[in-house]
């Protein structure tokens, strides 16, 4: 066998087999990366723009629950002052308008709302000295006093109901909504039927004579007179049934309370006895 004539098969070139086989691409890596994160953000983009559109309408909302809540606290929001027994008390009101208090009293008003309605509730007995404005209005259990600037006094106790003007004019409503002005030195008093009685007082100023600690009555039930001395010494003091008396008189409060019980009985021939716990009853001496 003659070896030199064998036919020898070539070995491959394995670097024309890869280039055989390559796949042609025309795009670079940083192509395609580019195309795979933008077809990503397109499947995320709806959620997305969903969350966005979102967040004005809550902040909207969010702006709109502040302002009720602030409103609220505005509108309602109540400042309430009780004047003690046995002391008196000046309060003065976000506008600079005065109210002096007497014992056993109580307003109620709203301070964050005073700019739109000057407005408040009131029980017991006050001297107001207004300061011209808008409308002043003080509402009671038995009626209602409406000013615009002017000075005038109101006792509101029970079914006792009275106003005396001073200066300026005040118009005072009762709940059956009869009115009257007065103007100065006249009192108004509403009864329980809500009828207005006017009258002028000859010495108005006995009418505020409890801001020097004096009081005075003119034919008031025995009853009222002691529930003043409770007030002003802050005591407690019970009357024996039956005794259906009206007193006139006055007495200074720079006295002892033993000695204003002793000048309210004397007149009617009865006393008083001061028990174990504190407390005064006035009793018969019969």
């Amino acid at each position: 066998m003659n070896l030199n004539n064998k036919h020898i098969e070539p070995e491959p070139d394995h670097g024309d087999f890869f280039k055989k086989v390559e796949i042609p691409y025309e795009k670079s890596k940083e192509e395609v990366w580019a195309a795979i994160s933008s077809r990503t953000e397109e499947k995320t983009q709806p959620g997305t723009i969903r969350l966005f559109a979102l967040r004005p309408v809550l902040a909207v909302a969010a702006a709109l629950l502040i302002l009720i809540a602030l409103f609220s606290v505005m509108r309602f929001y109540t400042t309430s002052i009780d004047c003690p027994a046995g002391k008196h008390l000046a309060v003065t009101l976000p506008d600079g308008s005065v109210v002096e208090m007497n014992a056993g009293s109580d307003l109620k008003y709203h301070p964050f709302w005073w700019w739109a309605s000057r407005n408040l509730s009131f029980e017991g007995e006050g001297f107001f000295r207004v300061e011209k404005g808008s409308r002043f209005s003080v509402r009671s259990a038995m009626g209602e006093t409406s000013v615009l600037g002017t000075t005038f006094n109101i006792y509101s106790r029970g079914e006792i109901y009275k106003v005396t003007c001073f200066t300026g004019k005040v118009k005072v409503t009762s709940l059956t909504r009869e009115e009257v002005i007065l103007g100065p030195d006249y009192t108004a008093e509403v009864d329980k039927s809500g009828n207005i009685i006017v009258r002028k007082e000859k010495q108005p100023e006995t009418a505020i004579s409890w801001r020097d600690n004096m009081f005075n009555f003119t034919a008031a039930p025995l009853e009222d007179v002691i529930k003043e001395v409770e007030r002003q010494y802050d005591v407690s003091i019970s009357i024996e049934p039956g005794m259906d008396l009206y007193y006139t008189g006055f007495f200074s409060k720079d006295k002892p309370v033993e000695e204003v019980l002793n000048i309210i009985c004397k007149p009617f021939g009865i006393t008083y006895v001061k028990t174990a716990d504190g407390s005064y009853r006035i009793i018969s001496n019969q």
